[in-house]
């Protein structure tokens, strides 16, 4: 009986150091707090290799670019997220939804060093200046047709409204527009462009066509 005992010790020991051994390394768990259609960045000290969401798989949209991490959580209880950079360092993200959302979270104090000039770290700057009516620094206005259709269904239409050039960014200023007699959610999840880095509107639902409310400006900011 005591020799049974000690075979089935040393194998739950053995065992035990096989699974510890392919564990990464992990950070403690860093709360980001987020709002529903808003985006959050977070920036890694290592460029990111994998990311794993905790729970539903549609409650936040991801996208990743370098050592950042974009959020944009889609309903009041976004999954966790779990993020293991090149190195093998693992890092739990714990969303929580709040008045103020934070629009950039660096994990331990990382530098910026390593991202090229104008990319990850500048994109909420360009999304603040676009959503706030002002040119960002340094772009160039495109030229743009109201005409220049991106998108359109049954219940929508989404056409460019005006656009900056940036040396590693573009910004657009769309309009979505109702062809409906029924209020319609804007679908910016359907909004798809390469190199999308951040997408947000200022209506998420917008009134039936020909009422006040019919229309609202989507704000787009893709990488090169």
């Amino acid at each position: 009986m005591n020799s049974g005992v000690t075979i089935l010790l040393i194998c739950v020991f053995a065992v035990g150091t096989v699974f510890a051994k392919d564990i990464p390394e992990q950070e403690p768990s860093t709360t980001v707090h987020v709002a529903v259609g808003k985006v959050s960045e977070v920036f890694f000290p290592g460029k990111i290799a994998k990311v794993v969401k905790g729970g539903a798989s549609d409650s936040v949209l991801i996208e990743v670019l370098d050592q950042s991490l974009y959020l944009l959580p889609k309903s009041n209880a976004p999954a966790d997220i779990f993020v293991t950079t090149v190195s093998g360092r693992s890092y739990p993200l714990t969303l929580t939804v709040a008045p103020q959302h934070d629009i950039k979270v660096e994990i331990g104090g990382g530098s910026v060093g390593g991202i090229s000039p104008g990319a990850s770290h500048d994109v909420m700057d360009v999304m603040k200046d676009i959503l706030s009516g002002h040119e960002p620094p340094g772009s160039t206005a495109l030229k743009v047709k109201r005409a220049d259709i991106l998108f359109k269904d049954s219940k929508i239409r989404l056409y460019m409204r005006s656009g900056y050039d940036l040396p590693a960014l573009t910004a657009y200023i769309l309009e979505a527009r109702n062809l409906t007699d029924n209020s319609v959610i804007v679908p910016i999840e359907q909004v798809t462009f390469p190199r999308l880095l951040a997408i947000t509107s200022d209506r998420d639902m917008i009134a039936p066509k020909g009422r006040e409310g019919d229309s609202t400006a989507v704000y787009l900011v893709v990488g090169e």
